[in-house]
């Protein structure tokens, strides 16, 4: 589910309007309104409100099911509210991670050759988060299939 959408159905599950949410989060409800519709998202700080608000977790509230948040960039898991870069107008960014992209800009120009070899530094965590133990040429070869597919790469003809 979309965070607009997931944002509009938690606020009718609690029975309140636009502007009875609005008055909770001390927030406008033209800023309620931009949420729903997708416009623009929520800041950080109002997330975290929201998320005791409605008594769900973060990840809920962003639209996440099944499927959890990675950066589009990096491929970072971002499991929280911190791991989520940031817009313009200090909203999350879905997107990308706090690493890759900060108000509303990447953070860097690597290409993705570079993104891999810094990837590849994070690569004894990983292993032991994830119960594996590639070594840096497998892990390389898995960079180099599944980075193309993420949407900062997507247009990146490689090498």
């Amino acid at each position: 589910m979309e965070t607009k959408l997931a944002l509009a159905q938690f606020r009718k599950n609690l029975d309140l309007t636009q502007d009875e949410l609005a008055e909770k989060l001390f927030v406008t409800r033209q800023a309620i309104s931009r949420w729903e519709t997708g416009e623009t998202t929520p800041s950080i700080d109002t997330l975290r409100l929201m998320s005791n608000t409605f008594s769900v977790s973060i990840d809920e509230l962003l639209g996440a099911t099944e499927d959890k948040f990675f950066c589009q960039s990096c491929a970072m898991h971002l499991r929280a509210i911190g791991d989520f870069g940031t817009e313009t107008d200090a909203g999350i960014s879905t997107d990308y991670c706090v690493y890759c992209y900060k108000d509303g800009s990447f953070t860097g120009d690597p290409s993705m050759d570079e993104m891999i070899e810094t990837n590849l530094g994070y690569l004894d965590h990983w292993n032991m988060e994830q119960g594996t133990n590639y070594t840096k040429d497998e892990a390389r070869a898995i960079l180099k299939e599944h980075l193309p597919t993420l949407k900062r790469w997507k247009a990146e003809v490689p090498a």
